[in-house]
Formats: structure tokens, sequence, C-alpha cells
């Protein structure tokens, strides 16, 4: 799987719900899956899943998965691709509308996390491990882009599978400030 990179208005308004980001994050790491299994994994119903679904695979972000079926009316479904980028460039507003949704994801995601860590259910050197903060850089757009990239290439070199692997989600933020 590859990189989908957003451009089109239709399909950035299409992702730009809080429970679609999540059942594509789902299908990503926890693997294909039925809109009820995906109901159980993120505490919805079967019925919201299901209409997510065809919005999903109505813009190319998921695919059925005729080879896990099992019998009956069940549909399965898997990510069509590894990651989601988008254009910043396109229409401001579809960009502003997936960008709140996908901020609204990450801190869900970073607040269970916590949560989580907080009644000690990660291990100490998990709790060490992770991190959050915010390393200013002073450089030229064509600085940061290759900054970027070489972020993309390390991160892409740390990833491990194992025992003791968990998934790991790292939210990168990259943008000019004025003072």
């Amino acid at each position: 799987m590859d990189e989908l990179r957003l451009s089109d208005v239709g399909a950035m308004r299409a992702m730009a719900h809080p429970l679609r980001m999540k059942i594509l994050g789902s299908l990503r790491i926890d693997g294909p899956a039925t809109s009820a299994i995906l109901a159980r994994r993120l505490n919805t119903d079967s019925g919201q899943t299901s209409h997510h679904l065809r919005q999903l695979a109505k813009y190319g972000f998921v695919l059925e998965a005729p080879d896990l079926h099992r019998g009956g009316r069940e549909r399965w479904w898997r990510a069509a691709h590894a990651t989601t980028s988008w254009d910043d460039l396109a229409d401001p507003e579809a960009v502003h509308a997936l960008e709140d949704a996908a901020h609204q994801v990450w801190a869900q995601a970073l607040a269970q996390y916590r949560a989580e860590a907080s009644r000690q259910e990660w291990s100490p050197e998990w709790t060490r491990a992770a991190s959050s903060g915010d390393y200013p850089v002073r450089t030229t757009p064509e600085g940061l882009n290759a900054l970027m990239d070489e972020l993309r290439e390390v991160i892409a070199r740390h990833s491990q599978d194992g025992p003791g692997a968990e998934t790991v989600t790292i939210l990168l933020h990259a943008f000019p400030r004025r003072p």
C-alpha cells in the first residue's frame, strides 16, 4: 500500500468526518473488518459504520475484501492506502474541515493514551519512550521540504515488528510561524 494524496475537494469533504477517519485508521492498524467488527472496535453501531464505509469506498479510501468473505451477508473491507495526506492549496474550506476532523481524532487518540498511561496500562518503558514536544527551527520552504522528506525516511527506517512491538502514532506538524 502507498500514500493517497488528496487534492479532490469531494474526497476531502468525504474524509472530513471523525468517524470515517477512525474507521480508516482501524482498517489500517487493526486490519480488515466488517461493519459489525468496526462498530465493536469503535464503540458505535454497525449501521453507522456501514454507511461510512460506503462513503469511504465511493472515494477509494477503502476496498471490499471478498477474499475474507466467510459466507452470509457480511462484507469485509480493507484500507486502500497506508497513509493519507492532502494538498493544502486545494479548496480552503475543504482543507479546513478535513484538518479540523483530523485534529479532533488525533486529540482523542492522545487523550486515550494519556488516560491509559495514568492508569499504568503501559509499561514504564513505553511511558518513558512516548513523548511530545515542539522543536522550532529557522529554515526556507526548500529546507522544510527536505526536512520533512528526511523525517519520513527516518520514520520508515524505525518501523519494526517483533516481540514487544506496538503500533505507534507519530503526529508531525510543520508550519511557518510569525512572532
